[in-house]
This record gives structure tokens, sequence and C-alpha cells, in this order.
């Protein structure tokens, strides 16, 4: 278990001692491919460490479709935000593949939080997260293409193995609509294809495109 909690972002170069104390109220969870880890509106005491796979924090409009809003990877966490402030999540989660995960019991984590090394990165988490908020709300702005490209320059972890639909959906337009513009971009080879994911070829091209009237 320490050598997996070491894998947690949360728990790297931390004393094997502490580890040891924060193991013995873990337990290591597997998940299959599109299995619910939990839902929205849940209370439970637990917060949740990525060993490997993939975990996509998601809400649901009035007909039941699935809204994306959050991916996680190795060594990521989730689930916390809600325990800090002892409501029920907020969203729910799935494993979008394979997926092991330490699930942690934060009624017994909670006396670690205020005190460094642990309140210090949780602060440097929850700042950067509302930073990315933030920045992502600017896509209302922008049209179809902007946002993509906008997300391209800004977020490009969110093209990383992602499913189009998925992407489409939290960027406001149809799956066809992002592969027209994906497949435009990579035609002018500003962006490429590269096991699954995209990666940037010409910054400079795709900001000037940015700022295109």
């Amino acid at each position: 278990m320490i050598n997996k909690l070491k894998k947690i972002s949360l728990f790297f170069n931390i004393e094997e001692s502490l580890l040891k104390e924060i193991s013995s109220f873990s337990t290591i969870k597997h998940y299959s491919k599109d299995q619910i880890i939990f839902y929205e509106g849940e209370k439970e005491n637990y917060f949740y460490g990525i060993v490997y796979g993939q975990v996509l924090m998601y809400d649901v409009d009035l007909k039941g479709n699935i809204i994306p809003k959050n991916q996680f990877g190795c060594g990521d966490i989730f689930g916390l935000i809600s325990q800090i402030q002892n409501r029920p999540y907020c969203l729910s989660a799935i494993s979008e593949n394979e997926s092991e995960i330490i699930k942690i019991d934060y009624s017994k984590f909670q006396k670690y939080i205020s005190n460094p090394p642990f309140s210090d990165r949780i602060i440097k988490m929850l700042s950067n997260q509302i930073m990315q908020e933030l920045e992502f709300n600017k896509l209302q702005k922008f049209d179809a293409t902007k946002r993509v490209i906008y997300t391209l320059l800004n977020f490009p972890q969110k093209f990383v193995r992602k499913k189009k639909y998925m992407l489409a959906k939290e960027l406001g337009m149809s799956a066809e609509t992002l592969s027209r513009i994906l497949s435009k971009l990579k035609n002018e080879e500003i962006i490429c294809y590269c096991e699954k994911s995209i990666k940037v070829n010409d910054f400079e091209k795709l900001k000037s495109k940015l700022n295109e009237s």
C-alpha cells in the first residue's frame, strides 16, 4: 500500500512513517471500464487517488445527457473538495478504463490537512483548480473554432486520450463540428495526431488564429 500511495501526487516525498499511518485507513479498489465510483449527491467520508487509469467527473442535464466536467489520471486525487466542505459529492465519477484507485477515509485523514506539507499542497491544488475553471469559462465568448483553439493552447491535457464526443460536449458543440475543426487544423499542419492524443506543431500560427477577427 505504501508504494502505491507514493504514486499519488498528494503523497509524493512523504515520510514512510506517515505513509504507514495513512495506509492503515486506505483501501485499494479496482474498477472496470465505465464502472461508477460514486454518484452526485452521495455522502461518504472518502476521497480517492488514482494509481493507474482514468476517471471522468460528470454532471447530467435534465434530459439525462452526460456533461463532462473534469478528467483525472495517474497520480491525481478527486473527491477531496466535497470532504473538506463536508457536503455530498457535487458530481458523479466513472472510470473510463481499467483503473486502480486508492480509497482514503477522510474522517481519519483530516487531522493531517492543517499542517505542511498537506496544507500547502491542498491550497495549491485548489488554487490551480479555481484558476483552470476561470480560464475555461472564458470559452463562452468564442465561436466554435476559437473554443477549440483556446483549449488547445491553454488546456492541452483535455486532448489526451479523451473520447471525442465527451470533449465536444464539454466545449459546447457536436462531435462532428469538433472533428471538422480538428481536421482543418491538421490539414494546415498546425496540429497532428500522436498515439490517440493531439499535439500542437505550430503554436504561433495557432495563437494568430485565436486573434483573427
